[in-house]
């Protein structure tokens, strides 16, 4: 079943809708900004508006014969969903308006328009920069290097420096394992599988997207369901009740509240950053490719600034690791899911997991 979903998905995903890259290696972690102050107090804030926007047009009450809009059960087009008609519904569209992919998501819009700082590497600069078109076409096309949503731009959050494309991971694929998982009661490892399907094909991990398979983004996907969860807190986070950061948001006598501080620094660890958790790819081409990248940048930087294997620590990489193990049913645990403890090699794409 698996196996022809990732068949289906090939041929009628959207391949360019959002697949873009990161680069771990050409700058050295201390040339980013941390902006995990900055970036908690745009949300934070932001939260208070729609909130009060909300309470502006009724709050959360509801008439008793509200029912919930239509939605179908495998719906990934996240960002065309039905009309919303319950205050839930209309809460949620509101908040995508903040907490979105680019293009919807006013927060990411200005962390790519340069309004929260970033630090930009131009494609042919990064590790990249020989991508050609059999490596994976969205970063290897002509093109590619004038587009500004190829290569993600780079943040720090809590010291962990990752690509822009993470935030929208948290907020757009989390937000559809969020359905799946807490909305409509998938299970787990289920859920878990379908984001595997959709990072093998339209989100970047076969050669018609950018060739990489990106475990990174698995992780930002999987942490971005818990920060959708965490809004209203209606069930324990997956990883343990000692992991509830929410309710972000109540209802009180009909009007929506501010109960809780979004602190982004709960959710990013190294599991998100691509020099730990490492990517595979398309292609063996793409793996030589990239690894000679990685030899290039050694001989030139040398120890003066280490790190150009992947996972740059394997140790770092196992003590973020240890929260997600946690098992699913099927006899796995969820770190199993998304963390890649072997290295920048090609993926398997029917046996992988």
């Amino acid at each position: 079943m698996i196996r022809k979903a990732l068949i289906f998905s090939l041929v009628m995903a959207p391949v360019a809708a959002f697949a873009a890259e990161a680069d771990h290696y050409t700058l050295g972690d201390y040339e980013i900004a941390d902006i995990t102050q900055e970036l908690n107090d745009y949300s934070n804030y932001a939260l208070g508006q729609v909130l009060e926007r909300l309470n502006q047009d009724g709050g959360c009450s509801a008439p008793a014969d509200q029912k919930p809009a239509h939605d179908p059960f495998m719906n990934d087009d996240f960002d065309n969903e039905p009309p919303a008609k319950t205050p839930e519904e209309k809460l949620y569209a509101e908040l995508r308006t903040v907490f979105a992919n680019h293009g919807k998501s006013r927060m990411i819009n200005d962390i790519l328009d340069g309004r929260l700082a970033r630090t930009v590497i131009p494609l042919k600069e990064s590790v990249y920069g020989e991508w050609s078109v059999g490596n994976g076409f969205l970063l290897g096309r002509s093109g590619a290097a004038k587009s500004p949503l190829a290569l993600s731009p780079l943040i720090k959050i809590n010291g962990h420096v990752i690509g822009v494309d993470k935030l929208e991971h948290m907020f757009g694929m989390g937000y559809a394992y969020f359905k799946r998982h807490h909305i409509k009661g998938m299970k787990m490892r289920r859920v878990l599988k379908l984001g595997v399907i959709a990072e093998k094909t339209y989100l970047g991990g076969n050669f018609l997207a950018t060739g990489v398979f990106t475990y990174a983004d698995l992780s930002a996907n999987f942490n971005g369901m818990r920060f959708w969860n965490h809004m209203l807190q209606k069930d324990d986070d997956v990883l343990g009740k000692e992991h509830n950061y929410g309710p972000y948001v109540t209802c009180d006598a009909g009007q929506w509240k501010k109960a809780n501080t979004i602190d982004f620094s709960r959710y990013v660890d190294r599991t998100y950053q691509e020099n730990y958790n490492c990517s595979k790819f398309a292609t063996q081409k793409g793996v030589e490719k990239f690894k000679e990248s990685l030899g290039r940048l050694e001989a030139k930087h040398g120890k003066t600034r280490g790190g150009f294997a992947c996972p740059a620590d394997p140790g770092l990489l196992e003590e973020a690791a240890a929260k997600y193990r946690v098992p699913v049913n099927g006899g796995t645990t969820i770190d199993h899911w998304i963390v890649n403890r072997d290295g920048n090699e090609k993926v398997s794409y029917f046996n992988e997991f």
